[in-house]
């Protein structure tokens, strides 16, 4: 009777507990007394005595039938409750499975560890008790602290835990865990447990650890960039290039390793790259620089590719310094500058007969005019007139002679190469000029063809020059067993209208044997007796 009227009162229902507590003590009570009267002879019952028995245990029962049927109705909806529970966690279990996890929860105030599985590395099967101190066991001993500083800051914090650890098996094997969970408080903020997913993370860790170790492998520098453009990651050779560590470099903007001169543009290119992410060079055609620690420059070649992980868009950057190589080619071009001179030199020396008949020429007009003038005086009867006509054939001799000597000396002057504007066919006329003296001792005709209005073109004059003057040179030279009524040669000059311009000398002569035209341009390879084989090794590197 006690513990059905606690179970009413306990569901809520006090009157009717009051109820049926009080009736069926007096119904008991009743029926007691009735019976002792009875068998005592002092009372028969009668009907009316039977009739209030049968209200009493009406009152009394219909609560209790009541209470009965709810009962069963509880029953079965807790029931169906748990069914649907255990649904839901056997769904839950299999969509955590599929995708790897494991779904955990600590009892805090009891320190019992639940699982959805078994957990690896430890052992435990989740339907065995796993304490706080037997999981924190199961961890690698360096991460140990780590793991109970965030779930301490978790219970006593924001609640929130988040930790990658590692866990080592009984065999002695390691695999990374990744966990993440919620601590879940009473009325008092006093924690009861905690809820989390783990996933296995090893693989992961494994591509990591290949990726660091590539990186530290290569020969170039390896900057790592997030789309704000901070530095995330550096390798030892960026170190080395930069004079930077680690530890000063990695958060720090990456035009902190650009030139000053620079940086104001760098942002807005970073921008396009991330808004169209692909693996290129960067500043192709352009010549690129980078900034140490101590502020000085150096060359530099930049590849960037695009990499995409689950944190976001970075950029992943390969910086060559290529000082050695810039070092390499102004060698090369100091040698190719002189090998020019000299190859000038020689042509210069091959001319000289023809040019020393080019100079002799006004000279002797210098001195003819001049010994006239002298007998005119002497005479007498010189008038201003015949002077004025004498002193200017002078000048006109003097100025071709001064001509000639330009000419040469700009040809033999050893100095840098100076590009400028200049026109093709104004190149020509001065090539024509210099050779004319040696065409007329070969019984050689030159002929010009030379299409107007030519776009200027940039480069060196004197280079040109000395293109122009080997392959006519050349062609005089092939044209020694050529009858002379068919000596000729002829430069021309042609614009095919897209910005392109271009310059051709044609000889005569019996042509290039077939077996050497593979080899014309090869250093010191020549077909004739007393050629050097440089010249037209020359030609095509200017």
């Amino acid at each position: 009777m006690l513990d059905l009227s606690a179970t009413i009162w306990k569901r809520g229902n006090r009157r009717a507990a009051i109820y049926v507590g009080v009736g069926i003590t007096g119904a008991v009570i009743a029926v007691v007394a009735l019976a002792r009267l009875t068998d005592a002879g002092v009372l028969q019952v009668p009907h009316i005595v039977t009739f209030v028995y049968m209200a009493s245990v009406y009152i009394v029962g219909y609560p209790l039938s009541a209470e009965v049927l709810r009962s069963a109705q509880l029953e079965r909806q807790l029931q169906v409750s748990e069914a649907k529970l255990s649904e839901t966690e056997r769904r839950m279990t299999l969509a955590a499975e599929a995708a790897h996890l494991t779904l955990w929860e600590w009892d805090i105030v009891r320190d019992e560890i639940w699982a959805t599985n078994e957990r690896r590395g430890s052992g435990v099967n989740s339907l065995e008790k796993l304490d706080f101190n037997r999981f924190l066991h199961s961890l690698h001993p360096d991460d140990r602290n780590v793991v109970t500083a965030a779930m301490t800051k978790a219970v006593k914090g924001d609640g929130v835990y988040e930790s990658k650890h590692r866990i080592v098996r009984p065999n002695g094997k390691t695999f990374w865990i990744a966990a993440r969970g919620r601590v879940e408080f009473d009325g008092e903020r006093n924690p009861i447990r905690m809820r989390g997913i783990s996933m296995d993370i090893t693989a992961q860790k494994h591509a990591e650890e290949k990726f660091r170790l590539t990186v530290e492998a290569s020969p170039n520098g390896i900057i790592l960039v997030d789309k704000e453009g901070h530095i995330v990651l550096v390798n030892s050779q960026t170190e080395k290039l930069f004079g930077y560590t680690r530890e000063e470099i990695i958060g720090r903007s990456v035009e902190t390793l650009v030139p000053q001169r620079f940086r104001h543009a760098h942002p807005s290119d970073r921008r396009a790259f991330f808004e169209a992410p692909m693996a290129r060079a960067m500043g192709a055609g352009r010549e690129l620089f980078a900034r140490r620690k101590d502020g000085t420059e150096f060359p530099v070649e930049i590849g960037l590719a695009p990499l995409e992980t689950p944190e976001g868009t970075f950029v992943l950057s390969a910086v060559v310094d290529i000082t050695a190589r810039k070092e390499a080619e102004l060698e090369a071009q100091r040698h190719r500058t002189e090998m020019a001179h000299l190859s000038r030199v020689a042509l210069m020396s091959e001319m000289s007969t023809s040019l020393a008949h080019e100079l002799n020429q006004p000279l002797s007009g210098i001195v003819s005019n001049a010994a006239a003038g002298q007998r005119f005086i002497d005479r007498g009867d010189i008038s201003f007139q015949e002077i004025r006509e004498i002193l200017s054939d002078i000048v006109a001799d003097g100025r071709r002679a001064g001509d000639v000597v330009r000419g040469i000396r700009a040809m033999v002057k050893k100095g840098q190469t100076i590009r400028q504007q200049m026109s093709l066919n104004d190149v020509v006329a001065t090539v024509v000029q210099i050779v004319s003296p040696d065409a007329l001792l070969r019984s050689c005709e030159v002929e010009t063809i030379l299409q107007p209005n030519l776009p200027p073109i940039t480069g060196d004059p004197i280079q040109f020059q000395q293109v122009l003057l080997n392959l006519v040179l050349n062609a005089f030279d092939a044209m020694r067993d050529t009858p002379v009524s068919n000596r000729k040669v002829t430069i021309a000059t042609e614009w095919n209208g897209d910005g392109a311009v271009r310059a051709s000398v044609r000889d005569y002569g019996a042509g290039i044997p077939e077996q050497a035209r593979d080899r014309i341009f090869d250093p010191f390879f020549t077909t004739k007796t007393e050629g050097l084989g440089m010249g037209l090794a020359i030609v095509r590197s200017i």
